[in-house]
């Protein structure tokens, strides 16, 4: 790439004016299974004090994506509105239960399916550092929806429900731009959101991801 922008020239976008643009987001970590571990005990075991915990595990959506639209009201400044989709995680637990009456034991299992995404709108600072790559900074808020469904087993009996919660978050990126053409500009950031609220768990959780993307400049 970098060899391709030599041989092509500088070239310059332009200072101002709008932009659009998608980005791959890889997430390198939400939920910790630790803490989805503890939920799922500290349920069980309020209303059995046999309850013993299984084997757990976690399948997440390792990539995710964004869409964005921004404008520059100078070369250093500007504002953009964006759409995240973080993607669904999945939880599996297994655990044990033991009779009251018997002393026999059953089987208890949880899965749940979790998926947060929602708007977001965000204040972007740009340092030059030569005509065709820049330093980038972005901070904002995202109005995340987070949905989750679950279903329990516990011996015979079944229980199924799903939830929804809103939360108004604050997230942050940094990164750099690298402008192939005037109207093409490559982007690679790491982006943080804090404290998503998630209700089936009762509980918030960070995301940190690298993200990958392109934009066309008008």
């Amino acid at each position: 790439m970098m060899s391709f922008c030599i041989l092509a020239g500088p070239a310059i976008a332009d200072e101002t004016g709008f932009y659009v643009g998608a980005n791959a987001v890889n997430l390198l970590s939400t939920y910790r299974r630790a803490n989805i571990d503890n939920s799922f005990t500290a349920a069980f075991s309020a209303g059995d004090s046999s309850f013993v915990k299984g084997p757990t595990s976690v399948e997440r959506a390792h990539y995710s994506w964004q869409v964005n639209v921004g404008y520059m009201l100078t070369r250093n400044f500007g504002a953009e509105v964006s759409y995240l989709d973080l993607g669904k995680l999945h939880y599996s637990g297994f655990g044990t239960s033991t009779s009251a009456v018997d002393g026999s034991p059953s089987e208890v299992h949880l899965d749940l399916d979790v998926r947060s995404h929602g708007p977001a709108l965000s204040a972007v600072g740009v340092l030059p550092m030569t005509n065709s790559w820049d330093v980038e900074a972005r901070v904002g808020a995202m109005q995340a929806k987070t949905k989750s469904s679950f279903s329990t087993l516990a011996g015979s009996a079944t229980r199924s429900g799903a939830f929804s919660e809103n939360s108004t978050v604050v997230m942050a990126s940094i990164g750099t731009a690298l402008t192939v053409t005037t109207h093409i500009v490559l982007r690679v950031d790491y982006l943080r959101i804090q404290h998503i609220e998630e209700k089936a768990l009762d509980r918030s959780f960070n995301v940190d991801g690298a993200s990958a993307g392109v934009a066309y400049v008008f």
